[in-house]
């Protein structure tokens, strides 16, 4: 595989961030135009359940593989293998399960959707893994881009002719199962499977990654899930709405912290590794701030414009989801600093203050605010979670043995 440079494999994650996102966010407004309301709010319930089960079975599967994959083709080659074995009784279960699981809410067919989707995000996590282990994210951006292609399409038939939500999903995990195709392809020829590693041992090491992924995913999707069950669907729509705009918002952010992570787990010169990470959170900074600003202030005319009056109730959440996305960009990309040094007790526990701060402040204001007040419960989390990041990360880096080790950075004169 072709190695390539920082700046180019940022330029191809913000490719295929940018496809992704806007396939999304316009799939959220083709859904909303042919779907009944009550069936928008079961699609959207699904895509939350969905993406925390798909983090659940990636279990840091593919942050692993960049990682410690970044080193050597055998290595991931190696990686891969044991943990695509080690997950396969997981993922059976979880398909025989679900039908059983959804007769509890009558939405048997919408479970097994949901599981479908998860499994296909789970491998296609794992199978991208490789390829930014090898740090050329070409694959990538394009298998992304043909995701949101597809994926828009399926969704316009599937809708238009249903009217209902199940069948959407269920088209969603086809599309995302049939665009790996290329890609393993690719794989299989490009790189070396070696004997895998035991699934205990991968298991070991994944688990601590997959464990902090699914806690960060719990209260970015925490929010649709409560309002789900404790409001009206109006108000999970509007949620949804807000949250799936805002969020993807962050996409010049994440091409950064994507390129990053295996940039920095490859990286052995500790000087370079702290000028690289503060480059990277001064570029992250000066894209997020006015992109925010930006947004907060065209929603108003915006959101319903595009979308209806109906969902003119998305609008107040937006703008305060909006505020928090510096803070969200520049948490990201110091966890992931922390992640490719080693320091995964900081980020348990700035993730687990937030899961909690963001469930508590969910339980006091999402029954009686709604959308409004999901949006100031993940403000507030990720307020507090940034917090806790940067009292961690004051005094640059230390060498502890013969691993660089990311204590605290020490901000530099004009950074944050």
């Amino acid at each position: 595989m072709k190695r390539r440079r920082l700046a180019a494999n940022s330029a191809l994650a913000l490719a295929g961030d940018l496809a992704s996102k806007a396939g999304s966010l316009v799939l959220i407004v083709v859904a909303a135009h042919f779907l009944p309301v009550r069936q928008f709010a079961l699609l959207a319930t699904g895509l939350a359940a969905a993406n925390l089960l798909t983090a659940g079975l990636d279990l840091g599967a593919g942050t692993l593989l960049c990682r410690d994959g970044a080193r050597s083709e055998e290595e991931r080659g190696a990686l891969f293998r044991g943990l695509l074995e080690a997950r396969l009784p997981v993922v059976a279960a979880l398909l025989v399960a679900a039908p059983f699981a959804g007769l509890e809410l009558w939405r048997p067919g919408a479970a097994l959707a949901v599981a479908g989707l998860a499994v296909a995000g789970a491998l296609s996590m794992s199978v991208l893994g490789l390829f930014r282990a090898a740090q050329d994210l070409r694959p990538e951006a394009l298998q992304r881009l043909a995701v949101a292609i597809c994926s828009l399409v399926a969704t316009a038939v599937t809708a238009a002719l249903t009217h209902r939500a199940e069948p959407v999903l269920g088209a969603l995990a086809a599309v995302t199962l049939l665009t790996l195709v290329p890609l393993v392809i690719a794989a299989r020829r490009r790189l070396r499977f070696p004997r895998a590693v035991s699934a205990r041992a991968v298991l070991a090491r994944a688990a601590p990654i997959g464990l902090l992924a699914l806690a960060t995913l719990a209260y970015y999707r925490s929010g649709t899930l409560i309002l789900a069950a404790v409001s009206r669907p109006r108000e999970t729509a509007a949620f949804t709405i807000a949250a799936s705009i805002a969020f993807g918002a962050l996409t010049l952010p994440n091409a950064i912290t994507t390129a990053l992570l295996p940039r920095l787990s490859a990286e052995q010169d500790e000087q370079e590794l702290v000028a690289c990470t503060r480059r990277a959170l001064r570029w992250t900074l000066a894209l997020t701030m006015p992109l925010a600003g930006v947004l907060a202030a065209v929603s108003p005319f915006a959101i319903p414009l595009v979308l209806g009056r109906s969902y003119a109730g998305a609008v107040v959440p937006f703008a305060l989801l909006c505020a928090g996305l510096p803070f969200i960009a520049a948490s990201g990309l110091i966890g992931t600093a922390l992640l490719a040094t080693g320091r995964l007790r900081v980020l348990g526990l700035q993730v687990a203050c937030s899961l909690l701060v963001n469930l508590g402040a969910l339980a006091l204001l999402a029954p009686r605010y709604g959308a409004v007040g999901a949006a100031l419960a993940t403000l507030a989390c990720e307020a507090v979670g940034l917090s806790l990041l940067l009292a961690a990360t004051r005094s640059g880096l230390r060498r502890v043995g013969n691993r660089v080790v990311l204590a605290p950075l020490e901000p530099e004169s004009g950074t944050v």
